[in-house]
């Protein structure tokens, strides 16, 4: 893990309701439970993206990044400022059922189910395809996204996981 965080410009933390877009060697962690991040990646241009969105649905014309469908379209219009859409790697994450529990009611465990399916319809709309995901389960994520590689590190958050790894 030292080598992955030295080879990097920079290390940056993002929080629900953020995006990083950049061409440096920047290494993006984020912690998902029932969030998703999708990550954007253009080999040829070197540019990368990244977004951590918390809700499944917003309110019209709301352009929160909290909210999957805006955090999405605000990634890709920026890949696409950039000229970086027509090779981009697309890799989705999240949506685990962490919320729901005793004495919780039954849509709240529904919510990171909700935010893989406004991912995906979004996706789709604008016409991307999805190249890797870990998503679903019960189980959050913490992952580390290289903007200099298009890689993404993972890692489930239970005791026995062993941390995965996916190349291009």
């Amino acid at each position: 893990m030292r080598a992955l965080i030295d080879g990097h410009h920079t290390n940056v933390f993002l929080k629900p309701g953020e995006a990083v877009v950049s061409r440096h060697p920047i290494l993006v962690s984020t912690i998902l439970g029932s969030c998703i991040s999708v990550t954007m990646f253009s080999p040829a241009r070197g540019v990368g993206a990244i977004c951590h969105a918390m809700f499944p649905r917003a309110a019209p014309n709301q352009t929160s990044l909290y909210y999957v469908e805006p955090a999405l379209r605000h990634i890709y219009r920026k890949m696409q400022a950039n000229k970086a859409v027509d090779d981009l790697e697309v890799k989705l994450f999240g949506g685990a059922a962490v919320l729901g529990g005793p004495g919780q009611a039954e849509p709240s465990k529904a919510v990171g189910e909700q935010n893989l399916a406004a991912a995906v319809r979004v996706l789709q709309e604008l016409g991307l395809k999805i190249l890797r995901q870990d998503t679903g389960g019960s189980r959050g994520r913490k992952i580390h996204f290289s903007i200099k590689t298009g890689d993404v590190y993972l890692r489930r958050l239970r005791q026995n996981d062993a941390a995965l790894y996916w190349e291009r």
